[in-house]
């Protein structure tokens, strides 16, 4: 990727684990308010299933969106880039109580 001519932003590497259980490695350019819920969204595509799933509240109250980001819990949505180093550590966390259960991972719908 090349580097962005805006001194405000930065090209941020994303660590995901890879499902093997290794770790795979990502460059997104950082936004403006970025959260790591965007992240992810522009991520999609290489994400392990359970980092997949669109989160429905986008506001941090209903923990769908429960990950871990550079080892501490947090929901995406409300986790911002700007608090965090050029290299984020981002793995599954857990969920609301039944969201595992509620999740269909063949219908593909959100994102």
């Amino acid at each position: 990727m090349n580097a962005p001519t805006d001194p405000t932003l930065r090209v941020l590497k994303v660590r995901l684990p890879d499902g093997a259980g290794g770790v795979c490695e990502h460059e997104v350019l950082e936004t403006q308010d970025m959260s790591v819920l965007t992240v992810l969204k522009q991520l999609r595509d290489v994400l392990p299933a359970a980092l997949r799933d669109a989160p429905l509240c986008h506001a941090g109250a209903c923990n769908t969106c429960g990950i871990v980001v550079d080892g501490q819990p947090g929901v995406a949505c409300a986790q911002f880039t700007r608090t965090l180093g050029p290299v984020i550590d981002i793995a599954p966390g857990e969920h609301a109580r039944g969201w595992a259960a509620l999740r269909d991972d063949t219908r593909k719908v959100h994102g």
